[in-house]
């Protein structure tokens, strides 16, 4: 079979047949006869095959459970949710985060099985926005999500590090905690994720597979200790806790069919499988550890600075165990940077092969050695390494990087979901992959938008009132600045050099560009 670089990718259900179709006819020169339907897939993305393949069903979901991390993402950030909403908030704003989640699931899993690559939103964007608009809209979302990639896997080290450090506070006597012990505990941690990116990647998926109150405050207690004057606002703001949890739902897609066998069939079924199960275990751990919280002013006010640790502290009544526990969900979050930076890096070294990326040849180069992306991994974590200067500085600009993780990462997910939407209701061809969904794809993309749109509105605001220096939400002014930078990047570099997802054609029975 051969394919022309100036065709234009295939439309509505020619691509799902050729992509379901198990013919004898090779697309490209293949080693691995079990590898004949995902070479043909990247073919028919004007994709190469780069990447070694180490993720099936079962490891994907794993990894994908694990990338999300989300009931150890709400035991390590409720304390936001009990000032604004209180209990009730944790409860209802999670099921109701939960729902929204999979609605945006859904919708990014019909997608990835449209064009499963390591792309993602700006390859989607690509296919969807109307041509004169494609290129622009593609790099927006582009950046976007590296910004966003980079801000959760952050932000998962940065909790990790502090989780750490308040088991110091609560077992060493008379230590003062200092930001830079936190800076230097965060770089610890990154360098733990880095070496088992690059020298455990074969190892990857099977480490990724591893890891009383009365019933009225737990479902009806109601808090608004931020100084709101608007209950619904501080509600709303709450909802950082519970939505945080389930932030980085796109995850798996950035490791599509370059890493993932049969990857337009396991990479939709791995992301809905896993926020199912991740959404069971965050509600059943919320309404165990709300019911165990005991007195809220002394959860609130822990020397560790983490309720968490104040929960289990007062519930054993040993530090040890206390310890013991903790130390698992500080494993646990490990675990999770190890995933976010694989995701981050297959991100970046995506784009730089569509040359959306500076210097982007460099930053393309992948590893003949251990066939994975060693610079975009290196890059990545450096980029990580920085910002944990910020900390030294400011803990609460640092902080600031939970927020910008959901905006960013909404933001990303916003603009392909309204794209789908669009051609949905203006009953527009659409390349369909092998998952799909039906009738209630418009129904669930508009679901997806309205949940998106109040995410993103309200993780702008200031978590407390009266705003000052020391509180506000820094989220606002760095998503800015990202913003600037992506469109000074655009009339220096992108317009120029960025055409959209690169064609990699099959021609004369070879793959080339």
């Amino acid at each position: 079979m051969s394919l022309r670089q100036d065709l234009p990718l295939p439309q509505g259900q020619q691509l799902q047949r050729r992509v379901e179709a198990k013919i004898s006819d090779r697309s490209g020169r293949l080693e691995d006869e079990d590898l004949d339907l995902d070479a043909r897939t990247m073919a028919i993305l004007g994709k190469r095959q780069q990447l070694s393949r180490n993720f099936g069903l079962v490891s994907l979901v794993a990894f994908s459970t694990t990338l999300i991390a989300s009931w150890e993402s709400i035991a390590c950030t409720f304390q936001s949710g009990l000032i604004n909403g209180g209990p009730a908030a944790l409860i209802y704003g999670l099921l109701l985060s939960w729902l929204g989640s999979l609605a945006v699931c859904a919708s990014l899993a019909e997608m990835a099985s449209m064009s499963p690559t390591s792309g993602g939103q700006y390859h989607w964007v690509s296919q969807l926005a109307p041509k004169r608009f494609a290129v622009s809209f593609s790099w927006v979302a582009g950046w976007v999500s590296i910004f966003a990639r980079l801000s959760v896997c952050a932000s998962a080290a940065f909790v990790a590090s502090q989780m750490i450090q308040g088991l110091i506070i609560l077992n060493v006597d008379g230590y003062v905690p200092l930001r830079w012990h936190g800076t230097m505990l965060y770089w610890m941690v990154l360098l733990i994720a880095v070496l088992v990116n690059i020298l455990g990647i074969r190892i990857f998926p099977h480490i990724e597979s591893l890891a009383f109150s009365s019933a009225r405050f737990v479902f009806a207690d109601f808090e608004n200790a931020g100084g709101w004057e608007s209950n619904g606002v501080s509600w709303c703001l709450g909802l950082l806790t519970s939505a945080w949890s389930f932030v980085g739902i796109d995850g798996t897609t950035h490791m599509s069919s370059e890493e993932v066998r049969d990857s337009a069939n396991v990479v939709p079924r791995s992301m809905v499988i896993a926020l199912v199960i991740s959404g069971a275990l965050t509600m059943a751990f919320s309404i165990a550890i709300l019911f165990g919280i005991g007195d809220i002013n002394l959860v609130l006010e822990t020397p560790t600075r983490y309720p968490i640790i104040q929960i289990f502290l007062t519930a054993t009544g040993s530090k040890g165990a206390t310890t013991a526990i903790i130390c698992t969900l500080i494993s646990t979050l490990i675990f999770s940077t190890f995933g976010t930076l694989a995701c981050a890096s297959r991100l970046a070294w995506a784009f730089a092969r569509d040359r959306g990326f500076p210097f982007p040849d460099y930053f393309a180069y992948v590893s003949k050695y251990y066939r994975i992306p060693v610079r975009a991994i290196i890059l990545i974590t450096i980029i990580a390494c920085l910002l944990g200067l910020v900390n030294i500085g400011s803990s609460t600009a640092f902080n600031a990087l939970t927020s910008l993780a959901l905006i960013g990462h909404y933001t990303s997910y916003l603009l392909p979901i309204t794209l789908m939407a669009i051609r949905r209701f203006g009953k527009k061809e659409i390349p369909w992959g092998p998952w799909n969904l039906g009738r209630w794809g418009l129904a669930i993309n508009l679901g997806s938008i309205i949940y998106s749109t109040v995410l993103i509105v309200f993780m702008l605001f200031p978590p407390y009132q009266p705003v000052t220096v020391a509180n506000m939400n820094y989220a606002s002014l760095i998503f800015g600045a990202a913003m600037l930078a992506c469109a000074v990047l655009w009339f220096v570099y992108g317009r120029k050099e960025f055409w959209g997802p690169v064609r990699e054609v099959i021609e004369d029975g070879d793959l080339r560009r």
